[in-house]
């Protein structure tokens, strides 16, 4: 038997729907994995390994935070993917944009900054090394 995907991704299913006749005006936090098609009002965010879709003839207006995104759709507010977004070519972002891995697809539109969240661990040490390398010019310059 073969199993249908509702959309090129990694997710196997879909646990919300919000259908493409329908609009939806609030707030919504959710785990496991959203997909929109029509109007969303209002901010999204999720947790730990929430995925959300925003498909083809889907438009969210408001702020979204999410560990991974699937954008085809029309996003007006910023947006937050800690770990992944990838945007179709349909895909539109008028908004800024925080992201850890990003794919666009060519035709993908993005109307704002990106700023690529750094891995803290990196961060850290890079901090360690700069550290050192101060503490080691110090010394370097102290009469003996």
């Amino acid at each position: 038997m073969l199993k249908k995907k509702t959309m090129p991704s990694d997710t196997g299913h879909i646990d919300t729907l919000i259908g493409s006749h329908a609009s939806f005006n609030g707030e919504l936090q959710f785990e496991g994995s959203v997909r929109i098609d029509g109007l969303f009002e209002g901010n999204i965010k999720s947790s730990q390994e929430g995925t959300l879709i925003i498909s083809e003839s889907a438009e969210v207006k408001g702020e979204i935070d999410v560990p991974n995104l699937l954008l085809h759709g029309v996003v007006r507010g910023n947006i937050r993917a800690s770990k992944s977004i990838q945007i179709g070519p349909k895909g539109r972002l008028n908004g800024d944009l925080e992201y850890t891995v990003l794919s666009l697809a060519e035709g993908a539109s993005v109307n704002g900054r990106c700023n690529r969240i750094e891995d803290k661990e990196r961060i850290k040490q890079a901090a360690k090394v700069e550290q050192r390398a101060s503490e080691a010019e110090k010394s370097s310059h102290q009469p003996a």
